[in-house]
Formats: C-alpha cells, sequence, structure tokens
C-alpha cells in the first residue's frame, strides 16, 4: 500500500477557491443546538483503497483508531465515497463523482458519475445499485454525502440536471463557459434507488459535502472562504459547516472548521463523530497560524457551531489510503435487559403412534 491517502478532488479545491463569502447567512438556533446525550460508539467503518482501484471496507475501533478488514475479497464495487449505517446495522455507501470538463456549456456537456447506492453484506461484499430520478440516472454526487436517520430515512445530497436548478454563472465557474449545476438534498427508496428531491438546490458554485443524520437535523460542510478575526489579514480557506431542515431542504449557517471531515452522528444523538484528513491536497492545512490539520488521519468528535475538532485518537495506520468522507460509526448493539425474562417460543409437540 503506498503512503498516499484520498483527500478532496482538484475539482472541489478549485469550487472552493471560487467560495468568496460563507454561503449561508443565517445565524444559529442555540436552543436546536442542544446536545443530546446518547452512549458512545465503539465501532466504525472506512473505505481503504489498494491504489489500484481496488478497495475495503474496513471496521474501526474507535478507542484504538486500528483498521481491520472485512472478509469480502477487494473491489472496485466497494470504492463509496461517503459511508451511512443504518439502525439495523447495514452499511450504505454512494459513490459516482460528477467532474466538470473546462470548457463545456452545460452540464450534459460534462462527465457524469454513474452514481451507485452501495448495500454491504455482513462480510464487507458490496451490492450496488444506481440512483435515479423519474426513471434516469442521476448525473452524480460532488462528494460523498450520505445519511440514514433513526427511522431508517435515507438521505443524500446530488446532482440532477432535471430537477435540481442549473445557474449560469460564467465569472465564477473553473472555465468561463462553464455551467454548475445546483446540487439537492434528497430521500431515497433504499430498494430501488428512487430520489426525491427536498426542498430547493443549494446555491450554484458552493459544494456541500458530506452529510451526518442527528437526533436534532442533518449535519453538512460547506467550503467557503472565512474573514479574519483580527481584520487585517486576507480572508483564507475554511469548512463551514450547515445545517439542513431535513423536511425543507433548508440550510443554516454553523460555524467553520480548519479541516476536512469524514463524520456521522449516531441517530438518537447529537455528537459528532469525526475523521479528520488533509485540509487540502495542496497549500497550508490551517485558516491560523496557531493550529493545523494533523498530518495523519485522527479520530475524535467535532462541535459544528464553532467547528472545533477534538481528538481522541489516531488512525493505527497512517499510510492507508481512504476516501476523505468515507466515515460512519455504527449504533451500539442491543444488549437484553437482565430483569426481564426470556420467554422461549412455544413449540408444537410431536405426536407419535
Amino acid at each position: 500500500m503506498t503512503a498516499k491517502r484520498i483527500v478532496l478532488p482538484i475539482l472541489v479545491a478549485a469550487l472552493v477557491a471560487t467560495a468568496f463569502v460563507l454561503p449561508f447567512g443565517s445565524s444559529s438556533n442555540s436552543n436546536a443546538n442542544a446536545v443530546v446525550a446518547s452512549a458512545a460508539p465503539t465501532l466504525g467503518y472506512t473505505i481503504v483503497g489498494s491504489g489500484a482501484g481496488l478497495c475495503d471496507l474496513t471496521t474501526i475501533d474507535l478507542a484504538t483508531g486500528a483498521l481491520t478488514d472485512l472478509p469480502a475479497p477487494s473491489s472496485e464495487a466497494a470504492c463509496a465515497d461517503d459511508l451511512a449505517v443504518a439502525p439495523n446495522g447495514t452499511v450504505y455507501g454512494i459513490a459516482g463523482y460528477q467532474f466538470f470538463r473546462p470548457g463545456s456549456v452545460g452540464p450534459a456537456a460534462d462527465s457524469l458519475g454513474d452514481p451507485q447506492l452501495i448495500t454491504f453484506s455482513a462480510n464487507g461484499t458490496p451490492s450496488g445499485q444506481t440512483l435515479t430520478v423519474n426513471g434516469a440516472p442521476i448525473s452524480g454526487i460532488y462528494g460523498g454525502s450520505i445519511a440514514v436517520d433513526a427511522a431508517g430515512t435515507m438521505y443524500v445530497i446530488a446532482v440532477n440536471e432535471t430537477t435540481c436548478v442549473v445557474g449560469l454563472n460564467g465569472p465564477k465557474g473553473i472555465d468561463p463557459s462553464d455551467s454548475l449545476a445546483y446540487n439537492c438534498l434528497f430521500t431515497v427508496d433504499i430498494t430501488t434507488g428512487v430520489l426525491t428531491q427536498v426542498g430547493d438546490g443549494f446555491s450554484p458554485n458552493h459544494v456541500i459535502f458530506g452529510l451526518a443524520s442527528c437526533a436534532s437535523k442533518l449535519w453538512a460542510q460547506v467550503p467557503g472562504f472565512i474573514a479574519p478575526a483580527n481584520g487585517n489579514q486576507p480572508a483564507t480557506l475554511g469548512m463551514p459547516w450547515a445545517s439542513i431542515n431535513p423536511a425543507t431542504g433548508v440550510p443554516t449557517e454553523a460555524g467553520a472548521s480548519t479541516q476536512i471531515f469524514g463524520f456521522d452522528c449516531l441517530a438518537a444523538g447529537d455528537t459528532i463523530y469525526a475523521m479528520s484528513t488533509d485540509f487540502l491536497p495542496f497549500g497550508p492545512t490551517s485558516i491560523e497560524p496557531q493550529g493545523a490539520a494533523p498530518t495523519i488521519l485522527a479520530l475524535g468528535t467535532v462541535d459544528p457551531v464553532t467547528g472545533v475538532f477534538t481528538e481522541t485518537v489516531t488512525i493505527s495506520d497512517s499510510t492507508a489510503i481512504i476516501p476523505y468522507a468515507a466515515f460512519a460509526v455504527a449504533p451500539l448493539p442491543v444488549v437484553p435487559d437482565p430483569t426481564v425474562p426470556v420467554v422461549p417460543d412455544p413449540v408444537a409437540p410431536v405426536f407419535t403412534r
């Protein structure tokens, strides 16, 4: 395995550099940000690549950072960009970036990502189905964005040219002739892969990626420029957070982090567990001189209201090739109450002559 790590694609970095203001202007609701106490998870999941186009679903011991490949053979189909764990313990992934080609005149001329919903079996074997709207495959995803709430409803953030609004904004595009599609929040029919759009498209030229379903709200990260606190320095790149109303798709601005995260919530709580990766594939890793993103993969928790990341442990293999958003935590297994007697199922008698 090489020492290279998969981080934010160059496309996303280019789009980040075009975001001159924070994408959302409304303030956070302090009451809605109250933390719900829940037992901390002990098991996480990520994707580890071979460097040759093959991947494995891998467990993470959240107490030690140890990675353990599941028994399924490495495969291209396992190369998910983001992960989510349903309340029943099933692990899901999403894959299929949409890359914009310089010089294109519209998203339809761009490279489509064949977006797939991936379902992993208990041993890590992947099976995929194409995500569709109105019977047609969607264009793709900007970054890994999948979550499952406590009721089992799945959400993704994806690009679709027929239902999501398309905005022409040449001066801020990768190329003056680029047409950048909005991305939108969708619910997913897990059995069919059919998407249903929630609300309107997010602002053009702002890549909303990563998604976690917590007890009170959905959370995502949004690239943007951060104004310096002292007002005497130029604006610098940062990763603002936004909560997203799952009923309307409306985002609300929150804090800003210095790092890119794979992040997830237990559906019954509001603590966001995170895997910190490099901030960008080039340049400084910090928006403030006194702080920098870790040089190795780290696990911990992040407060999206302030953007502060609290590291708890580093991942055991610092050379692992891991997609930046591919991280999820598993709900704790249900432990039977020892005070409740177990009543066996009735057994039909067997009569003999």
